[in-house]
This record gives C-alpha cells, sequence and structure tokens, in this order.
C-alpha cells in the first residue's frame, strides 16, 4: 500500500516511520506543500473484518486528535471470499475514530471508500489536505 500511496501522490513527500521506541506512531508522515503535515497509519486486512490496532496506536490518534492534529488510517479490506487483493477496497478513516475501527473494525463508517482498482487518489489527497 505504501508503494501505490508514493505513486498516485505526487507532489508531496513521504517519510516512512518505524519505530521501536514511540509505539504507536503512524506508519507514514506525508509532507505536503505550505507547510502541512499528516500523519498515515496503513492497515491491510485480508481476514475477517477486525482491523488490528495496537492500544497504542488507539491512544496516539485520539491524544492527537485532541489536540486537532490530523491523523489518518487507511485500510485496504479484502471482503471474505475475494482471492485477489484487486477486489479489495481502500478505506479511509480519521483518527479520532480509532477507538471505534480497534471495536468495530471495517464495519465502522469510512471518511471515503474507493475499489482497489479505482481509487480516487486525487479525492484522497482532498481528504488528507482539508482535514
Amino acid at each position: 500500500m505504501y508503494k501505490r500511496l508514493r505513486e498516485n501522490l505526487p507532489n508531496c513527500h513521504f517519510t516512512r516511520i518505524e519505530s521501536r521506541v514511540n509505539l504507536g506512531i503512524p506508519d507514514v508522515l506525508l509532507a505536503f506543500p505550505h507547510g502541512l503535515f499528516v500523519m498515515v497509519e496503513l492497515k491491510v486486512v485480508k481476514r475477517g473484518r477486525k482491523v488490528a490496532l495496537s492500544p497504542h496506536q488507539v491512544a496516539f490518534h485520539v491524544k492527537h486528535a485532541d489536540l486537532r492534529c490530523p491523523t489518518y488510517i487507511l485500510v485496504q479490506y479484502q471482503p471474505a471470499g475475494t482471492t485477489h487483493a484487486s477486489k479489495s477496497e481502500l478505506l479511509l478513516f480519521c483518527g479520532e475514530q480509532a477507538v471505534d475501527l480497534a471495536t468495530l473494525g471495517v464495519d465502522t463508517p469510512a471518511l471515503a471508500r474507493w475499489p482497489w482498482t479505482g481509487v480516487s487518489w486525487s479525492e484522497l489527497r482532498k481528504h488528507l489536505i482539508d482535514s
């Protein structure tokens, strides 16, 4: 999913974050023109409907939502009975939905959703920028 984001969201800088020190920090820091920074957690759901967010990840998103700092959770969801990733959907959630997402999984109402093979990258970008 990270590779697809990099290929399809031009004119922004991606920093992949992998930290064992600060648990819960999202996977990607996106820097958009004019000084806008957004953090995005990337998740893939291939079985069931549960999104595997750790308590640290939930806490990070909730804390930053309280501070009005934009964070997002981007989920590639492959519905049951499908065998190819091309049948997946891309679901976008805001950080303040982290508790619901951890408990309700993909049944949480998404900010936006697209078929995996027909993602509107300009629409996704707009959601991330207009936080």
